[in-house]
């Protein structure tokens, strides 16, 4: 095992005994700050203070148990809002387990995923009333739907009994619960127990349920909390879906625990428009995200004529600051009016990051520390400790877990790979899964014998104990001579190229030779005029630049061109297997 050198900060919050502490705490303590900005369904900004989310939280729990639903399975299917997480606390609170649906996923999907994970009522929103409506027949399991909009039009008889409208479930709870009925706030919980149930976004194949457990998310609300640089002065715009573990425990719960307020984008369309609406001091991203923000400001300035002084400025600001003199905010202050004028932290996990883009930002005086996550460890594996930051890298295990890299030997065989020295990520810790769900096989699988969690992930950890990512190992390319090759190794210098918008590398037979082969979704804003051909030899040649910084083995000897996007997960990870 890998003896870490482990640099955390000193811890401020400590571990809640479950959600409803957790938000009972915060509604107590902030009162009537916004804990919620959002739009509503005309466009309007409304607020949700603490004091409300809490008050709201009980009463909707209040009310699930007067309807025979407290410690049920119930699932979540909408757009980001404040009663998703309403509804997300009530469930788990009250010692239910939650199943946040994929708001991307088809009919057939929402169908199976219900039937599997046998959920007992959903709460949805008006976008998926019509197709709710059509399967219910076909979920004799689900007796209580939960309209968080009133409903298009009247349910059928036979269906009307299973039909539930959001607000007047939160007006009958209320009241129940101004009257004395504690059903919800003294409900056991047994916080060693299933309290989720995540099915994973399949980027390599068919999704599993990943079983959490209400200690699993505590663990990491606890950590996030205490290792990234977000308080209660922070305001956060939240653009990541809900359904997604990361978002939930980085976005929303650490949030609640910290004081903070968490502004709700509507729209992937608007992330701009709505930066300089809320004027965000932070965000949770993915590095899809953090990259085409990156570009925007790379196209204003250059729409302006303003690269040469932006050069000379991140020149400056550079030598001032080895004097100890900080210029980035005033210097900068035109760029970063584009993103609101108040951005200065981003917190960036879910998949690598170009460490260029880290610098980047930083020129410009937005910090950028990366994490390191997985649905089944309710997310957090790593998290970069603000108070020692290590670029390129993904951060210290949080506190309680450990790690150690695990490298196959000749003989099929595994040992524990040295210090530096590339294996698979494996996890052993309290914010780590309780399993599959009903599916004892796959989660053999992911075990080791002493009970480590095997992510699946490549990666090495250095002398000081910090995480660094190299590839994914169902993505590794051997080659016919032996040679391994980690696709995200050279898409990392290819997104550096600013004819590619987006890329994958895998290798492809032709011509009876298997060739590295970079297929790319080129950025055709840079190809006004320019017909398909004039395209690919413009993007072989930036390519063909490249090979000559790569050894021979990992050079791309094929390319292919794309007209359209690559299919990408809700996440915004590309679904690799359909490449």
């Amino acid at each position: 095992m890998v003896r870490l050198k482990k640099i955390y900060p000193t811890e401020k919050y400590g571990k809640y005994a479950n959600l409803q502490e957790l938000v009972s705490a915060s509604a107590m303590r902030f009162g009537d700050k916004p804990l919620y900005k959002y739009f509503d369904a005309d466009g309007q900004i409304r607020e949700m203070s603490y004091c409300t989310f809490g008050n709201e939280t009980k009463a909707i729990g209040t009310a699930l148990a007067a309807y025979g639903l407290l410690g049920k399975r119930i699932a979540i299917l909408s757009e980001s809002r404040p009663e998703w997480m309403v509804g997300y606390v009530a469930t788990i609170g009250g010692g239910g387990v939650t199943i946040p649906l994929d708001r991307e996923l088809q009919t057939e999907q929402i169908r199976n995923f219900l039937n599997l994970s046998e959920a007992n009522a959903i709460f949805f929103s008006a976008p998926y009333e019509k197709a709710l409506l059509e399967m219910a027949p076909e979920l004799p399991g689900v007796r209580a739907f939960i309209a968080f909009d009133e409903p298009a039009e009247p349910w059928p008889a036979e269906l009307a009994d299973r039909l539930f409208v959001y607000r007047r479930m939160a007006e009958d709870g209320r009241e129940m619960y101004e009257n004395g009925n504690d059903a919800y706030t003294s409900a056991h919980v047994d916080v060693y127990a299933m309290s989720a149930i995540i099915f994973t976004s399949g980027t390599t194949g068919t999704s599993k349920g990943v079983m959490l457990s209400h200690d699993n998310l505590l663990e990491c609300v606890r950590a996030s909390a205490n290792m990234v640089n977000f308080s209660s002065r922070d305001v956060l715009l939240s653009v990541l879906p809900l359904h997604h573990t990361y978002e939930t425990c980085c976005g929303m719960l650490t949030p609640i625990c910290l004081g903070a307020t968490v502004c709700i984008n509507n729209s992937l369309k608007y992330v701009v428009r709505n930066m300089n609406i809320f004027r965000p001091t932070g965000m949770i991203l993915v590095p899809l995200f953090v990259s085409t923000i990156y570009k925007k400001i790379c196209d204003e300035v250059r729409k302006k004529g303003k690269e040469k002084l932006l050069a000379r400025g991140i020149a400056a600001t550079k030598l001032a600051r080895k004097v100890g003199i900080d210029l980035r905010k005033p210097v900068f202050a035109e760029v970063r009016r584009g993103l609101g004028g108040r951005l200065s932290k981003i917190i960036c996990g879910g998949a690598a990051l170009d460490p260029d883009l880290v610098d980047r930002f930083d020129e410009l005086g937005i910090q950028i520390a990366q994490g390191y996550g997985i649905t089944e460890c309710a997310p957090l594996v790593s998290v970069n400790p603000y108070t020692a930051l290590k670029y390129g890298s993904v951060g210290v295990p949080i506190r309680g877990s450990s790690i150690k890299i695990l490298k196959e030997n000749g003989d099929g065989a595994e040992s524990e790979a040295e210090t530096g020295s590339i294996g698979e990520i494996c996890v052993k810790g309290p914010q780590v899964m309780l399993g599959y769900y009903n599916n004892p096989e796959a989660t053999k699988e992911v075990f080791t014998d002493d009970g480590y969690f095997r992510t699946g992930d490549l990666g090495y950890v250095d002398d000081e104990g910090y995480i660094f990512i190299t590839g994914r190992k169902k993505n590794v390319i051997i080659l016919a001579n032996g040679k391994n090759i980690y696709p995200e190794e050279l898409e990392e210098y290819l997104y550096k190229l600013d004819v590619i918008n987006e890329c994958v590398v895998v290798a492809r037979e032709v011509g009876g030779e298997t060739l590295l082969t970079a297929v790319v979704y080129p950025e055709y804003t840079r190809f006004e005029g320019a017909d398909a051909e004039q395209i690919k030899e413009t993007i072989k040649a930036e390519i063909m630049a490249v090979n000559k910084h790569l050894p021979v083995f990992k050079q791309i000897r094929n390319i292919e061109i794309k007209k359209n996007e690559f299919e990408k997960t809700t996440s915004k990870k590309i679904i690799r297997y359909k490449v």
